[in-house]
Order: C-alpha cells, then sequence, then structure tokens
C-alpha cells in the first residue's frame, strides 16, 4: 500500500484554505505499478543506447520510436494512475481521463474490481460511478485476505509474539489487502466531509492530454517511419 500525505507549504499571502488544502493533500496508489514503470524505463533505455550505438539503419529507427510508443503506455498505465485527496474533494487520475469530484458530491465508495466513487445527485454526473485504474483489487485477491485472516483467528492462541498481542483493530486491518484499507480511508474522509457540511459542485472531467500525447505521437511518428520510403 502506499499512501503519501503531502506536509504544508509556506503561504504566499493566499488565503488560508489553499494551505489548508495543501495539508491535507494525500495521494493513494498501489506501489506496483510504480516498480512496473521503472523497470521498464531501465529496459527502453538499454535498449535505446544499444540501437543508438550499433543500429543505423531503417529497422533500427523503427525499433526506437516503438520502445517510445510502448514506454508512452507504460507511463499512462502504470506511473499516470492514482486517486488525490485534499480539503475539498478527490482526484481521480486514470491513464486517459482525469476526473475531480467535490467532498459534497461523493455519495458512496463502493470496492468492486477496483475503487468507485458513486456521484450524489447534482447538475452534472448525477449517479454517474467513476471507477478508479490505480487502486484495483480483484476480488480473487481479497477472498485470499479473508481466508488469511481466519486461519491467523483460528491459530491465534499459537501465534508466535506479535499477532495475538496486536489492538483488535490493527488484527482486523491485517486481513484486508492494501486497496481495501484505502478504500475505506477514503470514504471515511467522504463521511467526514459530508458531516462538516462539504461544498457541493460540478463533477469535473477531462481528458490527460500529457498521456495522449506520449502514446499517439510516437504511435503516428512510427507510422510514418513505416509509410514513408
Amino acid at each position: 500500500m502506499s499512501t503519501k500525505q503531502e506536509p504544508a507549504r509556506p503561504g504566499n499571502g493566499t488565503a488560508g484554505g489553499q494551505e489548508a488544502q495543501q495539508s491535507t493533500r494525500k495521494v493513494f496508489r498501489l506501489p506496483g505499478p510504480i516498480v512496473l514503470w521503472w523497470v521498464w524505463v531501465l529496459f527502453a533505455v538499454a535498449n535505446l543506447a544499444d540501437l543508438a550505438i550499433q543500429g543505423h539503419d531503417r529497422t533500427s529507427l523503427q525499433v526506437s520510436i516503438g520502445l517510445l510508443a510502448v514506454t508512452g503506455a507504460v507511463y499512462a498505465c502504470a506511473l499516470r494512475p492514482r486517486v488525490i485527496t485534499d480539503a475539498d474533494g478527490i482526484t481521480m487520475l486514470n491513464p486517459v481521463r482525469e476526473y475531480r469530484v467535490p467532498w459534497g458530491r461523493v455519495g458512496e465508495i463502493h470496492l468492486g474490481e477496483s475503487v468507485e466513487v458513486r456521484c450524489s445527485p447534482g447538475a452534472t454526473a448525477s449517479g454517474k460511478v467513476l471507477h478508479s485504474w490505480a487502486l484495483y483489487s480483484p476480488r480473487r485477491s481479497r477472498l485470499r485476505a479473508e481466508v488469511r485472516g481466519r486461519r491467523w483467528d483460528r491459530n491465534l492462541a499459537s501465534r508466535p509474539g506479535g499477532y495475538a498481542r496486536l489492538p483488535a483493530e490493527a488484527r482486523e486491518a491485517a486481513k484486508r489487502t492494501p486497496v481495501e484499507l484505502m478504500a475505506r480511508e477514503i470514504g471515511s474522509m467522504a463521511s467526514r466531509a459530508r458531516e462538516r457540511g462539504a461544498a457541493d459542485g460540478q463533477v469535473v472531467a477531462t481528458w490527460a492530454w500529457s498521456s495522449l500525447a506520449a502514446i499517439m505521437l510516437p504511435v503516428l511518428a512510427l507510422l510514418l517511419a513505416i509509410v514513408v520510403r
């Protein structure tokens, strides 16, 4: 599980609400896709360096552009996705789409194959369910966690050292997948925000132009390198 809480930055004369938003900003994502990204970067850099040294023909150029195209796709699907919470709402970054949901429009947080945000009634996106690409949780992994937790409870007396002495809340957390814990935390944030009377607003959906450019520009360049003789 990877959650990152960013400290407040010094103010620059703006309203205190902006500083409060910075102080409560948290980033939710899984470590696996980040590891995948850096493994791919090392692989791509090594191959591009080899092609630059040894390959000086058309095929080498096409392979190099193909590597850049795949790098753009890995960036969009592995490094970019995350869920960001702050004092005002949730920002959900998916590979090619971005959603901003004010706390007042966060109806419920569900956990299916991924974390799902159901938007409450409003002028836009009423009842719409937004799926997080970053926080995925296959049912099989959740079932394994539940089975493991039941086994730990049955063997509580015989487990060595720390588990038996953990508080009930910590033992319960140990039975959950990282995404389940993240979903519960985000749900708690939404509940507290609603209790405070969080402001309503529009659900804003935008295209992730940086991801689209990272994918499409190398693909177009590859097509040109193949077609143009």
